[in-house]
């Protein structure tokens, strides 16, 4: 979901919840930002870690790398940077992980996460956060109304902002009810409570953004989870129209040398849930190919991290333009470094899309 800038409320509120700043503050005062990062020698060197659900598609050591190699060389050829290969990849369960995310969670986070799982989301509150999104990004609103209409559950009545963001909000709801019902081959639900496992809220978006402010050790995350929920926050369009399917984010992350870390979901690309495949344009993809994409994905993130780019949703030769809905085919036969360089609109300058310090 890249980089979610304008999370005003959600963030005030939870450096009061935390208690990050001895200084009295505003009520909703603007956050700090992550600082761009300086890049020494154009080369980075980060470290690497896998968070498994063994419930869901297995990812041996070896896809990893392929991911990583995927990613590494379309930043070379995109940013111009050498992303070197880290020693080792570590491999960490989600129960644990998330039984200490939950254990160290602040007094009230939950309160921004609607619970879609029981029908309990006030849905008008994601609309007037979908409009701050809509109204502050640097393409004008024509262009993302071409970026999504193909895929809205409903034809447009006038390409206005209330009826641009109504209908984003019905295919949002439309789509991510469907993981109330969907199951994995195990027989239970994607997203739901397993017998005999612990109920974690693992497919939370708010979860793997506390988990870099936590500081977990790494600036590359890994998951085979998916990552599907609806927040009080300004979630992007992309995401919206995805049903609330978060592919990847770049958080502010205080154990990194970069100031960030970025994590990645692979369920879109290694799944065959019907509704991915849906959203993947009806397409099912070889071993080789999902991870490819999957690699894609990392270099977006990567962009974010690295530069604080943007989403040039004008040009669809941008790997930091997002794949539409989930048809990563698609998305990265269009890619051309030559024609979006760094600096060649206002979404792809370095800094214009920094992570909030919280």
């Amino acid at each position: 979901m890249n980089l979610k800038l304008s999370r005003r409320r959600f963030l005030a509120s939870l450096v009061i919840a935390i208690g990050i700043s001895c200084q009295p503050q505003p009520l909703f005062a603007e956050p700090s930002f992550v600082a761009l990062p300086k890049i020494e020698n154009s080369t980075v060197s980060p470290r690497l870690i896998y968070i498994e659900n063994p419930r869901f598609p297995k990812v041996g050591i070896d896809d990893l790398w392929k991911i990583f190699q995927s990613a590494a060389a379309l930043a070379k050829q995109h940013f111009g940077v050498t992303v070197s290969r880290p020693s080792h990849i570590q491999v960490l369960n989600i129960d644990n992980v998330f039984r200490d995310l939950v254990d160290n969670k602040p007094a009230d986070f939950d309160s921004f996460i609607g619970d879609f799982r029981n029908g309990n989301v006030d849905w008008e509150s994601v609309k007037k956060s979908l409009v701050e999104q809509i109204e502050k990004q640097a393409d004008p609103l024509s262009k993302q109304i071409e970026f999504a209409r193909p895929y809205l559950v409903r034809p447009l009545e006038e390409e206005t902002v209330e009826n641009f963001s109504n209908a984003v909000i019905e295919t949002f709801k439309a789509r991510l009810s469907h993981w109330t019902v969907a199951k994995l081959a195990d027989g239970h639900p994607v997203i739901g409570n397993v017998p005999g496992l612990p109920d974690l809220p693992y497919n939370e978006y708010g979860y793997w953004s506390l988990m870099a402010k936590l500081g977990i050790d790494a600036d590359i995350i890994l998951t085979n989870q998916l990552v599907a929920s609806v927040e009080y926050i300004d979630i992007p369009i992309h995401t919206s129209i995805r049903g609330g399917i978060t592919g990847g984010s770049t958080e502010y992350n205080p154990s990194s040398r970069l100031g960030s870390s970025v994590w990645v979901s692979l369920f879109p690309y290694l799944s065959n849930d019907k509704r991915i495949v849906e959203l993947r344009n009806g397409d099912t993809y070889s071993r080789n190919e999902a991870l490819s994409y999957a690699g894609v994905m990392l270099a977006h993130e990567m962009g974010h991290q690295l530069y604080q780019l943007g989403h040039p949703w004008s040009n669809d030769a941008c790997l930091m333009r997002p794949a539409e809905v989930l048809d990563f085919a698609a998305w990265a036969k269009k890619l051309d470094a030559i024609r979006c360089r760094i600096g060649s609109s206002p979404a792809m300058m370095p800094g214009v899309m920094k992570p909030p310090i919280w």
